[in-house]
């Protein structure tokens, strides 16, 4: 049986990768972004595989017209960030608390039976954690009342192919972008703190497999469970590229710790969907390095 999904920032690295996992399941997808055209959307997933609308999350009338009728919510959108948004901390409360209790209240008022809401491992203090965990506790408040279903996923260090270059440094992009370049690699701190790498048509795969099982409970981790250094990320790109070494250290940016140790706990997840099935590290990022190599020539 076919769904009908919408997908709140559709067009966006992670939302994009959720759109086209429920276009391979056959499902009816709607996605709805402020930068949304049926022409940029055709181009993006071929003519005709989705409706896009133009609408902003705060627009709660838009977002009831373009809620009712549909089976699931996927909530892709707001202000991504780092120490960046805490130069910016009113707009980051409104796209990412606001735009969520809007997407949230949205979903009850139509009648949408599941949304899902991605968010983050919740280890720093900066503007955009305060943000999420914010939201989370929404998304909680939301499920105990019974109003709707959310489901709340903690993405790890997500990469791929379309994975934007800036304005917030994400770390593949930027790595790609500098080696392209010819530059050394930027690395903050002494590189020994661990990030937890996974390809974003997984996520979204693992996403979508959430959704479907009913679950609503604690926010779960998801990544790979397996922890890599930033200097083993930083040699697999050099390494890839040809190069030997080159690299440069970096403060640490405000509310980072050095040597923080994240790698997702992937038990409770397993529980939800059984067997986790995780793309090869090394051959997607040869294809995601690639694609950052021809749009850099």
């Amino acid at each position: 049986m076919t769904a009908k999904a919408v997908v709140v920032g559709g067009l966006g690295f992670l939302g994009a990768a959720v759109v086209r996992e429920l276009i391979g399941r056959g499902d009816a997808v709607v996605v709805l972004d402020r930068a949304a055209s049926q022409a940029a959307a055709d181009r993006r997933f071929g003519t005709g595989a989705v409706q896009a609308q133009c609408a902003d999350m705060l627009d709660r009338p838009a977002l009831l017209r373009h809620f009712r009728g549909a089976d699931e919510i996927y909530h892709f959108g707001g202000r991504l960030g780092t120490s960046e948004l805490n130069d910016d901390m009113f707009g980051a409360i409104d796209a990412n608390i606001t735009g969520a209790v809007s997407v949230f209240d949205a979903a009850v008022r139509s009648d949408v039976g599941r949304v899902f809401f991605p968010s983050k491992p919740n280890v720093w203090l900066n503007s955009y954690t305060i943000t999420k965990v914010a939201s989370e506790d929404f998304a909680r408040l939301y499920n105990e009342r019974g109003d709707v279903a959310i489901a709340c996923l903690r993405y790890f260090n997500a990469y791929g192919p379309e994975q934007a270059t800036g304005p917030v440094q994400k770390l593949i992009p930027t790595f790609a972008l500098q080696a392209t370049r010819g530059e050394p690699l930027g690395i903050f701190g002494d590189g020994e703190q661990t990030v937890d790498m996974v390809f974003a048509p997984d996520l979204a795969r693992i996403t979508v497999d959430v959704m479907r099982s009913g679950w609503c409970g604690t926010p779960m981790d998801c990544g790979r469970g397996v922890a890599l250094t930033v200097n083993q990320v930083a040699a697999a790109v050099n390494a890839h590229f040809g190069r030997n070494g080159a690299i440069r250290h970096l403060p640490m940016r405000e509310g980072e710790v050095p040597r923080t140790r994240l790698v997702a706990d992937v038990a409770p997840l397993r529980t939800v969907v059984g067997d986790l099935r995780f793309t090869d590290w090394m051959p997607s990022l040869a294809t995601t390095l690639e694609w950052y190599r021809a749009q850099c020539g």
